[in-house]
């Protein structure tokens, strides 16, 4: 744990000493709390985020039972406040642990991207899973919070 906390610290100051632009950040890392009965609940989450609103998760389950699971979505800006929207898509997941599991998982949240020299990104979501392996299980009641270091685009001036 010390040396995660270790890592965020110097990927926090490496990112706030960039000066970027929020239409720059493609690229956003952090970490996932979500609901206990979730396969893909606690850990850590990548996000790419495409020109034209759309954008590809993975998440990675840490906690108990170790799980991964990816999602395509489609993001629709809000406009007020800038970086404010919302989003929606739908995605797999598969998990390994004491009971593997298999399962579809869609995804409804709202997003919020910092502008200026801080590059937060901050997402609070729905995210209902129906495991198809092992036992067929919905969980509809699942909500999850992301903070996210968000990454210069590499090659954007």
């Amino acid at each position: 744990m010390k040396k995660l906390i270790a890592l965020l610290s110097i990927i926090t100051i490496i990112f706030i000493t960039q000066k970027t632009n929020a239409q720059d950040y493609r690229h956003q890392l952090g970490v996932r709390i979500g609901s206990v009965d979730q396969v893909l609940s606690t850990g850590f989450t990548y996000k790419y985020n495409f020109a034209n609103n759309t954008a590809v998760e993975g998440i990675l389950n840490v906690k108990d039972d170790i799980a991964l699971g990816a999602l395509y979505e489609k993001k629709t800006p809000l406009g007020n406040p800038a970086g404010l929207a919302w989003y929606y898509g739908a995605g797999a997941y598969v998990g390994f642990g004491k009971e593997n599991n298999l399962g579809a998982t869609g995804i409804l949240g709202f997003d919020y991207q910092f502008s200026g020299n801080l590059p937060l990104n901050v997402s609070i979501d729905w995210k209902p899973e129906l495991n198809l392996v092992k036992s067929v299980a919905f969980r509809a009641a699942t909500i999850g919070v992301s903070v996210r270091f968000s990454l210069r685009n590499i090659g954007a001036k």
